[in-house]
């Protein structure tokens, strides 16, 4: 892969701008306006690329030992490149995030700063880190509604942004379980690390809990019969993960699981929005 598409992390990238797209079509039920979901995703895009990279330009000397082959260790990329990279995210997300609107400019600006704020400090301070890392996720579909910004999108947009605040914030913690044994060397603050492997295991299964009992209730919110269906994979694999033992090679099982469950949610959501009367229209 071409280093600099490494550096961004461009799967990664991706998979925010599908959140973004999520988010716009749940509030707006597909009356797409596309120039205003094109700049949102671009937005989104570009403020994520800012916070991977700025990730990897804070743990550059880390990296030296635990991943040399990363782009800036391995000297593919300068470490002054990466961070003028990083920097151009966070400055043309936000700036072009002006189109929108001034409230949905000050959100980009927000999640930048709170994505280098992550990347320099609370990355190492577990519990806050993780919070941060949910909350920026869970604002990829948050802000697809804050573009369209008509009718009642923020009550409509809430529900998948709550759901994947609450998904993305037990893998977090499933990551801190996975990496306990080289987050314990150098000192970094995880659940895991601070209270523990089995307690942090028993955090990261009462939210999965959550997730898994009150996931039917979307459905009975408005979204179509297409979420039901969609969320059938989807509780199998979140349901591998609750389920997996309360071990390191356990939380490394159930983060590969939980990638998969934070993408089918995404388009359970985008798809249960679809109104049905468009969906005869379009398949009589």
């Amino acid at each position: 892969m071409n280093p600099y598409l490494k550096l961004i992390r461009i799967h990664n990238v991706v998979g925010a701008s599908i959140g973004d797209f999520a988010g716009y079509v749940v509030a707006s039920h597909w009356h797409l306006l596309p120039e205003r979901l094109l700049l949102s995703m671009l937005v989104v895009a570009l403020v994520a690329m800012g916070g991977y990279v700025i990730n990897d330009v804070f743990d550059v000397e880390i990296d030296k030992i635990n991943k040399p082959d990363r782009p800036i260790p391995s000297g593919q990329v300068s470490l002054r490149n990466a961070t003028l990279l990083a920097y151009s995210g966070f400055a043309f997300g936000t700036a072009i995030s002006i189109v929108l609107g001034y409230l949905q400019a000050l959100v980009s600006a927000i999640t930048s700063l709170l994505l280098y704020w992550y990347a320099r400090s609370l990355k190492r301070a577990g519990l806050p880190g993780n919070l941060v890392v949910a909350l920026t996720t869970a604002l990829s579909l948050f802000y697809g509604g804050l573009a369209y910004y008509q009718g009642n999108w923020a009550a409509l947009v809430f529900i998948p942004t709550a759901y994947s605040f609450l998904l993305t914030l037990a893998r977090e913690i499933v990551k801190g379980i996975e990496d306990y044994v080289g987050d314990k060397a150098y000192g970094v603050r995880t659940l895991a690390t601070t209270l523990g492997v089995e307690r942090a295991w028993d955090v990261a299964k009462a939210l999965l809990l959550v997730v898994l009992i009150t996931s039917p209730l979307p459905y009975f919110l408005g979204f179509s019969v297409i979420y039901l269906i969609l969320m059938v994979p989807f509780w199998y694999l979140t349901l591998k993960s609750l389920l997996q033992p309360k071990t390191i090679e356990g939380g490394g099982k159930a983060r590969a699981y939980l990638k998969g469950s934070a993408f089918i949610g995404i388009v359970a959501f985008a798809l249960g929005a679809v109104p049905l009367d468009l969906l005869v229209n379009h398949f009589p």
